[in-house]
């Protein structure tokens, strides 16, 4: 039975303190000066929508690789750090985002739920603290030669999404920080990489898009269920009276 989880848990901001939004300033003050063009890539919108497909290519070039104990907790972000510095902190921190996201999820849904854990986050190639995280998928269908997959995201901004591929990916409405859940329907050959989007599903591959901690929890439930999102809410209500 859906409940809904503490909005709390998964804040990407309260993680950090205020010395993340010194670091936001920092990065829009240099990319704007000429003379920390080496340090700050070019203030452009967001990622092309190839790279959403290519997630493993450096967002600034030749970032260094993150220790193993550097992963297992949140790193602290500071005014001090270099784009690179910042581009790989925010993707660890992202990765540990989505596993909690995952575990805040499915510990919220039915126990008939098909949703699995599926954890690869990524940062914004031109804004190193901006970025997302897979936390779970859904197969919903399969042929000979592919599937097609509901992939769950989590996203420490807000934006619009476009499967188009005509212009980028994600539609930032600003560079400061917020809170995104999304569905994005993919198909994926049968060794799991990603073909392109399912424009057959979803508006235009994308199933969901939503800054609510509910809402996403009734139309992943429902996704990894078959059942309607009106008929999770009456077996919830049904639930809490008891």
């Amino acid at each position: 039975m859906p409940q809904s989880p503490s909005p709390s848990a998964l804040q990407y901001q309260r993680r950090f303190g205020a010395a993340i939004e010194q670091v936001r300033r920092n990065v829009a003050t240099s990319a704007s000066t000429a003379s920390d063009k080496a340090r700050v890539a070019p203030p452009t919108v967001s990622a092309k929508y190839s790279q959403w497909f290519n997630p493993d290519a450096p967002p600034p070039p030749a970032a260094p690789a993150t220790p193993v104990q550097d992963r297992l907790a949140f790193r602290a972000i500071l005014p001090s750090m270099t784009a690179n510095e910042v581009a790989v902190a925010t993707k660890g921190n992202l990765a540990l985002l989505g596993t909690d996201a995952y575990s805040v999820f499915a510990s919220k849904l039915p126990a008939e739920s098909r949703m699995r854990k599926a954890i690869r986050s990524t940062v914004l190639p031109t804004v190193p603290y901006l970025g997302s995280c897979k936390f779970g998928e859904v197969v919903l269908d399969h042929s000979e030669s592919c599937y097609s997959v509901l992939q769950f995201y989590i996203a420490n901004f807000e934006a619009n999404l476009d499967t188009s591929g005509t212009s980028e990916f994600y539609q930032l409405k600003s560079k400061d920080f917020g809170q995104m859940y999304f569905g994005v329907n993919v198909l994926v050959d049968r060794n799991g990489n990603a073909l392109g989007f399912d424009r057959t599903r979803g508006d235009n591959a994308v199933a969901f898009k939503t800054s609510d901690l509910s809402a996403a929890l009734y139309a992943i439930a429902s996704a990894s269920t078959g059942l309607t999102i009106e008929d999770l809410q009456a077996m919830a209500a049904r639930h809490l009276k008891g």
